[in-house]
């Protein structure tokens, strides 16, 4: 009988194996069944989350660069994408951020600030019994 170290392949992590003219690892895309619908919610979303307007968005799906999107913009027309992102903008909005830069003090704070709890003076406990 054959030991279980036998019978199987030894680990090759891709990183570590020589690249072939016919390697399985590229990147395909692949049209599967689903909501067109959907996908350009999802789409959109992700992008106006990242603070992308609405043009910038449109832009993708002009591009033959992404298939599946320009097939969408070819079969639905500009008016018809246009439509679907401004429905999405309208229903969730788009992420607006604003870095603003603060410089450093010139002159060298105090590291330690000694912060005093004082009574006023014209409060005394024993007052009002």
């Amino acid at each position: 009988m054959e030991s279980s170290a036998e019978r199987f392949v030894p680990k090759v992590y891709p990183a570590s194996r020589e690249v072939m003219a016919d390697d399985p690892m590229t990147l395909c895309a692949t049209p599967v069944a689903g909501d067109p619908d959907l996908l350009i919610r999802a789409v959109v979303q992700e992008y106006a989350w990242m603070g992308w307007n609405a043009e910038q968005i449109a832009a993708l799906f002009r591009d033959p660069f992404y298939p599946m999107l320009h097939g969408l913009w070819r079969v639905l027309g500009e008016a018809g994408v246009r439509e679907r992102i401004d429905a999405v903008f309208h229903r969730n909005g788009v992420f607006r951020f604003r870095s603003t830069v603060h410089e450093e003090p010139g002159e060298a704070a105090p590291e330690l600030i000694q912060i005093g709890l004082g009574r006023p003076q014209e409060v005394r406990h024993g007052d009002g019994l």
